[in-house]
């Protein structure tokens, strides 16, 4: 049963645990706000003000409002007015000492029942509570920044939680209008755990050199709809707190995708910290800023050559939308839907898209053209400069090989829209032209998508990044850790997705997506452990059974 809470204490006022401050004085709470220093007392009360001044201007709160809020904090330096506090949250740095220190002058002024919570985003909950006197009372409560804005609360408990305070903690995060779900001590817990995984591994595709900064976050923004891409984000958050995070997630999981990238620490060690000193991922106008400025990495713009006429091979849907798609463009489109028929016609066409449907019946299937022909055809019947593409999963680098013109042959892969826009990818190979590359970006801008551009390999970056993501999630369920509701829950309203991951699965297809993990999975080299597909997801798929009741 859960106790009543009418008095808080927040320990560290910085931009975190002023957020939380604001959280509980907006569910009317008493708030005892507690910093080291008169210095960073009054930098809280700055945060306080500035926070709740932003929500009087957007006309999310009005000053009287504004003013009862700010009325139910008191600030102080001094440990000894939390006494009578119910619950306390500490919101110091991410280090293990220092918490035991702040758990340690808690337990000198709070009372024997009054709960302690840390709002750790990485540390072991059950490290930071084994000192402590009272051990079942210390609990972890954490918010996501911006604490009054995002609506999720992971609420952890340890071994020695007594089940009086989870039920209590819980109960409180969902009567402040919070999302909260309950989970056992494990590095990371749910959202930064997952998080971070998918982060590491978009990490290292960028240190491989498979795709550029831009076309990275554009994948993820835009491809699959995420708030935004994983350069951006660790800027925003700040670059040694994404390597920190790492760090402690892998130190305690050894889980291959969560290996920290040596790339990122290198850029810690030089002071690249992202928006806060100016320089991260990308460069800014000033420190602080989000305003990106041009650097000596950001890309030219590379001229390709005009086209104005396009062919697309084939008769199923995918091959009926490009044809739109390119005649809205202002491109002659030829279209030839058997593609067994005479190709000559096609000499003059700057771009063949072949983009038969494999996603038939078997006997149909016999029907289609094999590709290693078509290309060897095409690469004979069509001038040098004009680009041969498929949408398919076939190789580029095959077919660049059998059509005898590697300059000018790639894959597209064209995934589906998200609220944020379309993506249209392009698997180039070590000998594909650069004028091909920049033709191509700029006929996938006429079409009103978004070009990414990245080595020909399986999964190119959308499907890599998110498939990989997906089955990570389900291998958590499988796990037991944590159940499909709380997964969406705490990636929908702790990272802002547009939706769950298992709603994503539900809705894409469990099979499709097995598809595509059994894809990633044996095109790498030594079938790494962590890519292989869980067995909760062969499951689905094979029994049918969607992960979300009522799908």
């Amino acid at each position: 049963m859960a106790r009543e809470i009418a008095t808080v204490g927040v320990v560290g006022l910085g931009t975190m645990g002023a957020g939380i401050v604001e959280v509980f004085a907006r569910g009317g709470l008493t708030v005892i706000g507690v910093e080291s220093s008169q210095e960073y007392a009054e930098r809280g009360r700055s945060i306080l003000q500035a926070s709740t001044d932003r929500a009087v201007a957007k006309g999310k709160l009005d000053e009287a409002g504004q003013a009862d809020i700010l009325g139910r904090i008191t600030i102080t330096t001094e440990y000894a007015e939390l006494a009578p506090v119910d619950l306390v949250v500490e919101a110091v740095p991410e280090i293990m000492s220092l918490k035991h220190e702040v758990i340690g002058r808690l337990e000198d002024v709070l009372r024997e029942d009054a709960i302690v919570a840390t709002n750790t985003s990485s540390l072991s909950i059950t490290e930071i509570a084994a000192p402590a006197k009272v051990p079942g009372r210390i609990i972890g409560m954490h918010f996501f920044n911006p604490a009054p804005i995002l609506k999720l609360v992971e609420v952890i408990t340890t071994p020695m939680t007594d089940p009086e305070v989870t039920e209590t903690v819980r109960s409180l995060s969902a009567g402040l209008g919070k999302k909260p779900i309950v989970v056992g001590d494990r590095a990371g817990f749910v959202a930064n755990y997952l998080l971070y995984g998918y982060y590491c591994t978009a990490m290292r595709m960028l240190e491989s050199g498979h795709v550029s900064r831009e076309d990275l976050d554009t994948a993820v923004h835009v491809g699959i709809g995420l708030p935004m891409g994983p350069l951006t984000l660790g800027d925003l958050v700040g670059l040694d707190v994404m390597h920190h995070i790492s760090d402690v997630i892998y130190g305690h999981s050894r889980s291959p995708q969560h290996a920290p990238s040596t790339m990122l620490e290198r850029m810690v060690l030089s002071g690249r910290h992202g928006r806060k000193t100016g320089r991260g991922f990308y460069t800014y106008a000033k420190v602080g800023s989000g305003q990106v400025v041009e650097d000596e990495l950001t890309p030219t713009a590379d001229e390709g050559h005009e086209v104005s006429s396009v062919a697309v091979l084939g008769s199923g849907a995918l091959a009926q939308e490009l044809v739109g798609r390119f005649e809205a463009g202002g491109l002659a489109v030829t279209h030839v839907a058997d593609a067994s028929e005479d190709l000559f016609g096609l000499a003059a066409v700057g771009l063949v898209v072949e983009a038969q449907d494999e996603d038939v019946e078997e006997e149909a299937a016999e029907e289609l053209r094999d590709v290693d022909d078509l290309f060897a055809e095409l690469g004979e019947v069509t001038a040098p400069g004009t680009i041969l593409a498929t949408v398919n999963t076939y190789s580029a680098v095959a077919l660049a090989a059998i059509s005898g013109r590697p300059e000018d042959t790639v894959v597209l892969r064209v995934h589906a829209p998200t609220p944020n826009g379309q993506v249209v990818e392009v698997g180039r190979t070590i000998k594909t032209s650069e004028e091909t590359v920049a033709t191509l970006r700029s006929v996938v801008t006429a079409i009103g998508a978004a070009p990414v551009v990245c080595k020909d390999r399986t999964g190119l970056v959308v499907d890599a990044l998110l498939v990989t993501h997906l089955n990570d999630c389900v291998r958590m369920l499988d796990e037991g850790y944590a159940s499909a509701e709380d997964i969406d829950t705490a990636l929908l309203f702790g990272l802002g997705y547009p939706m769950g991951p298992f709603a994503m699965i539900d809705h894409l297809g469990a099979d499709e997506v097995l598809a595509v993990a059994e894809e990633l999975y044996s095109g790498t080299s030594g079938f790494q452990s962590h890519l292989a597909p869980s067995p909760l997801l062969v499951e689905h798929v094979l029994l049918e059974e969607p992960f979300l009741s009522g799908e």
